[in-house]
């Protein structure tokens, strides 16, 4: 595993080397990250079921020791599989900021970037674990300033405020176990000997720590405001493997501590809520990347249901429905990662040829952009859970895992599991709505004509690292009996309850439910096919196309007259009305168009954030005002600071 390591430091030095050569440094940074991710999936993968460690050596700052058990290789796989088609794509992409800032500065901290992703992920201590857990976060934060703008300024700090509470958080939740367990080393922390109250207190601010990276619900307001505001490649990795680092986080302390089963219903309400919350925000989204990150919400909430299962499972005892929850939240950690990087790069290329992310003004780009029109089709499928891509496994999943906890013994437990699975079940019918953004974005017909006439295939390098995904989509759905098994020997080794899950061209779950991934695709062909079978039928419209513009109830045709975003979701936004608590703009004039805007608002925002600036500003303000330079004044405050320190020292 170094060599995938000093590959990417290579990288990132060599960017930095060719500094003065802006476009060189670029493609030679991006291709060393491609080449080195590209081993680190073949090298990963392939030791899915090892254990392996290095030291530095144990001289050197408080002992630099990396180790990977089987989920460490799971979830360093997953990062270079992201960063591997992201790599490719960035090569050419990137030429679009070469005016907004140095590519090579760019090129080396996308490198840094992706390898303090896998540091974090296999270091073995606290020191190093949360080195490169800040190195991460201070890297992304960065990489997103590279669109300077207002509104990335904005997202970087409120991402960088809430980033680093979470890791005074997780911090504080290390040093307690560290000293309950008396060794910063991770392998004496599963010893350790925890009163109840002390183990929850670890668990609780562990889990909110890693939750405000992972975006749960009311964490994730940074979201939709970092990752709109990042470069595509960089909003690939941020919403498909960072929160997924944090997930990792979470299921490591679940591991070293004694569980309890309240710890499993509280994931379960919190992947709920962000699941059912996350897909409703991201429903009235125009801005297509803030409606992705939204998703990321979403599924990040049913990431944590199988998680939930899980942990309730290990703390009950019952190691099958450990397992499968398990199974569950690592399957679609990695589907989501997949068809979550497809749509932003997709995003990305849609912005790269149209430079705007309203899709209200875009329209019939699928025949400007064929490619990238059918790579987001397929991401599109793949979060919509539609068979046979890789969303429907995954989820098909988490509902047997569901299922097979609501089997459990107890009213409360049996209620929980229940209202999960509605919740999910809601999720899903609102998810196709979400058709919205392939629909809107690339049919019908050009809302605006400059942009239509302008509009273009992208590079190769793009297309390549989209199509990257397309295939992980397509065979993470189609090999799922493969893909399960191996995941299921990922979770058996720390959950001692390794069962057969595949069986042939099948997969079967504990509740004895099975699913033939081959038949489900020859059913969805069919059923593909289906509309063109009866065109040839009835021998209906085998004529030329007609080149008339639609019947307009006696009015002249204009393309506003298509459906936009909004009559997608208009009357789920008026059910709705009092979750969303609009913002109205109506402005009409004697002449011309009137201009109607309904901009919903966050309520976690409003709650909790909007306060919360209010008060620190004006308490800034205040404090602001010892900055007098009266050189006095300075000198009594250094007294008084002197005079606590000897007091505080005194009560010590």
């Amino acid at each position: 595993m170094i060599q995938v390591y000093m590959l990417f430091l290579a990288g990132c030095i060599i960017s930095m080397l060719l500094y003065k050569q802006n476009e060189t440094a670029a493609k030679v940074g991006f291709t060393i990250s491609a080449v080195a991710s590209f081993y680190g999936v073949i090298h990963f993968f392939s030791n899915l079921g090892s254990v392996s460690e290095f030291t530095l050596g144990n001289d050197f700052l408080f002992n630099p020791h990396f180790a990977l058990d089987p989920v460490g290789n799971f979830f360093s796989f997953v990062i270079c599989l992201i960063a591997f088609a992201a790599s490719v794509y960035a090569i050419q992409y990137s030429e679009e900021y070469a005016k907004k800032g140095s590519l090579a500065v760019m090129a080396a901290l996308y490198n840094l970037f992706i390898v303090s992703m896998l540091l974090v992920i296999s270091a073995a201590n606290v020191f190093w674990f949360m080195i490169f857990w800040e190195t991460m976060t201070v890297a992304s934060y960065f990489l997103i300033c590279f669109n300077d703008s207002k509104q990335s300024m904005k997202a970087t700090i409120t991402y960088l405020g809430i980033a680093h509470l979470g890791g005074a958080a997780i911090m504080t939740a290390f040093l307690l176990l560290a000293h309950q367990s008396g060794s910063m080393e991770f392998s004496s922390f599963a010893n350790a000997e925890l009163s109840p109250a002390m183990a929850t207190a670890i668990f609780l601010l562990a889990f909110f720590g890693f939750g405000s990276k992972a975006g749960i619900i009311p964490l994730h307001v940074w979201l939709p405001k970092a990752h709109p505001a990042a470069p595509s490649n960089v909003s690939a990795l941020m919403s498909g493997v960072m929160i997924k680092v944090a997930i990792f986080g979470i299921i490591k302390f679940c591991l070293w501590l004694p569980v309890a089963k309240w710890w499993g219903i509280m994931i379960l309400v919190f992947g709920a809520s962000s699941s059912l919350m996350g897909v409703l925000y991201a429903l009235i989204q125009h801005d297509y990347k803030a409606l992705l990150a939204y998703h990321s919400v979403e599924n990040i909430g049913i990431i944590l249901l199988g998680v939930g299962t899980g942990v309730y499972g290990m703390a009950d005892g019952n190691l099958t429905l450990a397992t499968i929850g398990f199974i569950a939240a690592l399957y679609h950690t990695l589907n989501h990662a997949t068809f979550k990087g497809l749509l932003f790069l997709g995003a990305g290329s849609v912005l790269y040829t149209t430079h705007t992310k309203d899709m209200e003004i875009l329209g019939g780009l699928a025949k400007k952009m064929p490619y990238t029109a059918f790579a987001m089709l397929i991401g599109v499928m793949g979060i919509a859970a539609l068979p046979p891509l890789n969303g429907f496994v995954s989820e098909w999943f988490t509902y047997q895992a569901m299922l097979q906890g609501a089997m459990g013994e107890g009213s409360l437990i049996r209620l929980v599991f229940a209202l999960s699975i509605v919740a999910l079940a809601v999720t899903g019918v609102v998810v196709i709505m979400h058709l919205k953004i392939y629909a809107i974005i690339f049919s019908g017909n050009p809302r605006d004509k400059k942009i239509w006439e302008k509009a273009k295939e992208v590079p190769v390098s793009m297309i390549i690292g989209m199509y990257i995904l397309v295939a992980g989509c397509l065979a993470f759905g189609l090999g799922a009996s493969y893909m399960a098994q191996n995941i299921g020997n990922v979770v058996a080794a720390y959950t001692n309850g390794a069962f057969n899950i595949a069986d042939g061209m099948s997969i079967k779950s504990v509740t004895g439910a099975v699913v033939s991934t081959p038949l489900v695709t020859l059913i969805m062909l069919g059923s593909m096919l289906m509309p063109f079978l009866t065109l040839f039928i009835v021998k209906a419209n085998r004529r030329k196309p007609r080149d008339t513009d639609p019947w307009a109830c006696g009015y002249k045709y204009d393309t506003r007259m298509q459906m936009t975003a909004g009559p997608f979701t208009g009357d789920m936004r008026k059910l709705l009305n009092w979750f969303y608590r609009p913002i109205i703009h109506h402005k009409e004039g004697y002449f011309g168009p009137v201009k109607y805007e309904n901009h919903a608002q966050d309520i976690w925002w409003n709650l909790i954030y909007a306060p919360i600036i209010k008060y620190v500003t004006k308490a800034s303000n205040k404090i602001e005002r010892m900055q007098n330079g009266n050189c006095n004044l300075y000198s009594l405050y250094i007294l008084a600071a002197l005079c606590l320190a000897l007091g505080i020292s005194q009560i010590i």
